[in-house]
């Protein structure tokens, strides 16, 4: 048995021994491993002709040290050097000494600032081009991760002093980071930021409430969608790609209300004031939101699939939100909006005879005509100029509308009448204004305006009704002119008048 045992013994400690070797040099192994990637991580960036250099031969903390030295345009322009260098200041740009410097931006430049704008963009470009190897997805996970950490760095340095908002540089350095994307890729960042921030939700609540019901949620909404898309577009095609990813969850009655809360005015309190429409003054005191929601609803005929009919929807359900408008603020909006799309204008003006609202369609082109010198020479943007030539364009239009062929003789006699209607109530309020003692300027102002911008019409008027189109008859011409020489009479009357009580 001594003799049999003993082999076996010795073979188990061979395989104990052989076991334990393994093991240490395993051990020893992994250690070294361990040891080398915390000295020199970078290294596996590196490749062979750089790792060789002097260079490669640095530690990671220093090749972060000489990085963070360089400028952000810099290192954009250096990352796209070599596929190496881009890894490097990958690698770079992940660590939070970089969201630090990011951060440190934030907090020491205003953040209406031109210069702040330019660094945003330049962080956009710099991300675009360290991860532009990575899937759409994988690229907006790595950007969403820097922005989260640089605004908690932003929420931590800046806690002993006024709260800053991080989000229209978020907006911009968002739109450099994937400027040049596809629509596709477009849908993939509206889809993810959406999931992020909770838009779907946030845009279903605002649809079902009446307007100025979560004022905390409509102020919300409008600051992402606006300064995360809208805002620091390129073009107009761009912003319309926008809106067309909000229109495709609801309807365009529902896209109507979130175009007005996106560009209503700001009151004093800091909320979105719903009734600026209902405001006397509005086409003086908010131009520029007029101008602004005009060219947004111009741009809606560049949505991929939109038809001129779901603009001219929008157009009508805007007239009713929150419930209807003065007639004057809603002729501010069509105004420009003819310098943009006019045949739009025009096929809303048809809708309005044709469903027997004639006399509203009137007082429109009237009032149009009377806020007009508040909008001739107000360039907005460079974009959009309301000059004279577009006032009498857009009258000419609608008289000469194929549609209006039959009620063209009515339709130019309805106008008259609401050009003297408006006359005959500026003029009694002014005199009623100074029998009281009160402030009548701006009466006399408005019928002014209207007395003038209607002098220079007057003539278009006459030939536009009667040598445009077909007439419906050959008596029809003298009979007009006639009519139109009688109303010039009247209207030089009324302006007489309150020539007089001035």
């Amino acid at each position: 048995m001594t003799d049999k045992i003993q082999p076996m013994a010795s073979s188990t400690k061979g395989v104990k021994h052989a076991l334990e070797t393994a093991i240490s040099k395993f051990t020893n192994a992994t250690i070294k491993k361990r040891k080398v990637m915390a000295e020199m991580q970078i290294n596996q960036y590196l490749a062979p002709g750089l790792e060789d250099s002097l260079f490669g031969k640095l530690t990671e903390e220093v090749m972060f040290h000489i990085l963070h030295r360089l400028s952000l345009n810099d290192l954009s322009q250096m990352s796209m050097a070599s596929k190496a260098f881009g890894k490097v200041i990958y690698a770079y740009v992940t660590e939070e000494q970089f969201a630090m410097r990011v951060a440190r931006l934030l907090i020491k430049i205003p953040i209406s600032s031109v210069m702040l704008l330019e660094q945003s963009q330049y962080v956009g470009r710099l991300l675009k081009r360290v991860s532009f190897l990575f899937t759409v997805d994988f690229r907006l996970k790595f950007f969403h991760q820097h922005i989260q950490k640089v605004q908690r760095l932003v929420e931590k340095e800046s806690a002993n002093s006024l709260p800053i908002d991080t989000l229209p540089f978020v907006g911009a350095v968002l739109q450099s980071f994937i400027a040049g994307w596809d629509e596709g890729e477009c849908l993939k960042v509206f889809t993810f930021m959406s999931d992020c921030l909770f838009l779907y939700r946030s845009i279903s609540r605002f649809v079902c409430d009446a307007p100025g019901t979560d004022l905390d949620n409509e102020l919300f909404l409008r600051r992402n969608l606006r300064y995360l898309f809208l805002d620091r577009c390129v073009t107009d095609y761009d912003r319309a790609i926008w809106i067309g990813f909000i229109s495709n969850q609801i309807g365009t009655a529902q896209l109507a209300k979130v175009l007005l809360l996106l560009y209503c005015p700001i009151n004093t309190h800091g909320q979105i004031d719903w009734s600026f429409a209902f405001n006397v003054r509005a086409f003086q005191q908010h131009t520029n939101v007029f101008f602004k929601l005009a060219k947004t609803i111009g741009i809606l005929q560049l949505i991929p699939n939109w038809s001129p009919s779901l603009s001219l929807e929008v157009l009508v359900y805007i007239s009713n939100v929150p419930n209807c408008w003065l007639l004057r603020s809603f002729s501010s909006v069509l105004l420009p909006l003819s310098s943009i799309d006019m045949n739009l204008v025009v096929k809303y003006f048809e809708i309005l005879y044709k469903s027997g609202r004639a006399s509203t369609a009137s007082l429109l082109m009237a009032l149009a005509l009377m806020i007009s010198p508040q909008f001739i020479g107000h360039n907005f943007r460079n974009e959009i100029v309301v000059d004279r030539s577009c006032v009498h364009q857009l009258i000419s239009n609608i008289i000469n509308a194929p549609r209006l062929t039959p009620e063209r003789y009515v339709v130019v006699k309805k106008l008259w009448g609401a050009v003297l209607t408006l006359a005959d109530d500026f003029a009694e309020t002014a005199v009623q204004d100074e029998v009281h003692g009160g402030n009548n300027n701006d009466t006399i102002d408005d019928f002014h305006d209207l007395m003038d911008a209607w002098k220079d019409l007057s003539i278009i008027l006459i030939y536009a009704s009667c040598t445009k189109g077909t007439p419906r008859s050959k008596e029809d011409e003298p009979r007009a002119i006639h009519y139109h020489k009688k109303q010039l009479c009247v209207y030089e009357k009324t302006e007489a008048d309150v020539v007089q009580v001035q």
